[in-house]
Parts: structure tokens; C-alpha cells; sequence
């Protein structure tokens, strides 16, 4: 995904038990992946790490970027579902695997969520962003009863 961000949203499904992640760049693109219980957990540990290493989610939210994005109403729009969209992961989406992640030069957490193989997503995000989406994941785990108050402890991510 080299496309510039659009619209990021976390639903749960409970017909399949799974958290569901819709992306839309421009382009007219949109790349769906699913979030099993396990996979969320590992994603919550990886976020909240990095979340830590940029002093915690109260120096996030209170970044300039991140309240311009409030005042933006980045969590009062509804997802607005593209006109002939084009699914590069497939229209069903992904079911997410693995997650890569690194540090870029300017110090930003490059996520890859990743199927057990092929293709996956790929995002750069800054503070701002890392924190938008965490607060997304917690908003989409709010409609299971995964009981996911605390990312399970992992040995190594792939």
C-alpha cells in the first residue's frame, strides 16, 4: 500500500467471531483484513509497546497532530464506502497472520499485518496515527467479549 490513507475502520462481525479492518487509500482502493482474538492481542502488545517508547497514550493524545485530528472529528464520521472500489487483498479481505514491524529514519513504527502468505498492509504511522489507530482497535474490541484488557505476553513476532 503506497496509496496515501483515506479512511481506517475496525467493525466487529459476530457471525465470524473476528474484528474486521477496512483501509481506504485514494485510488479507489480498499484492503481488508481479519483480526482473530490472537492476532488482536499480539497487534495490541505491538501498539502499546511503541505507544510506551513515545511516552505513553497521555503524551499521544495530547500532541498537537493527534487533537487536531478530534477537532477534525476523526472518530465522528462514519465509513464511507467507496463508489467501484478495487480490492488488491480480494473483496472477502485477508485473514491477518503476522506482523512486521521497524523504525523508520524519521523515527515513525512501520507496521506490516500480514496473511500466513502473500500479501498483506502496510503502514507508516507517526504518534498521531499510532495512537488514532490503537483507539480504533479498543473502540472495535468494545463490541466483543474477548476480554482483551491486557495483550497476552509473546516470545518473538515474525
Amino acid at each position: 500500500m503506497s496509496s496515501s490513507l483515506q479512511q481506517i475502520n475496525i467493525s466487529y462481525i459476530p457471525a465470524e467471531d473476528r474484528l474486521l479492518l477496512k483501509v481506504s487509500v485514494s485510488g479507489n482502493s480498499e484492503y481488508r483484513l481479519w483480526l482473530t482474538r490472537r492476532f488482536t492481542g499480539l497487534l495490541l502488545q505491538v501498539l502499546d509497546k511503541q505507544m510506551e517508547s513515545y511516552g505513553g497514550a497521555a503524551e499521544l493524545a495530547s500532541g498537537e497532530e493527534t487533537r487536531q485530528h478530534f477537532k477534525g472529528g476523526a472518530f465522528n464520521q462514519t465509513y464511507t464506502p467507496l463508489n467501484s472500489p478495487h480490492f488488491p487483498l480480494g473483496e472477502n479481505g485477508i485473514l491477518a497472520f503476522r506482523i512486521n514491524t521497524r523504525q523508520t529514519e524519521q523515527g515513525q513504527l512501520n507496521l506490516q499485518l500480514l496473511p500466513e502468505a502473500g500479501e498483506g498492509i502496510n503502514f507508516t504511522l507517526d504518534k498521531s496515527m499510532l495512537y488514532l489507530l490503537h483507539n480504533l482497535l479498543e473502540q472495535g474490541l468494545g463490541a466483543t467479549d474477548w476480554q482483551l484488557t491486557q495483550a497476552p505476553a509473546i516470545n518473538t513476532l515474525h
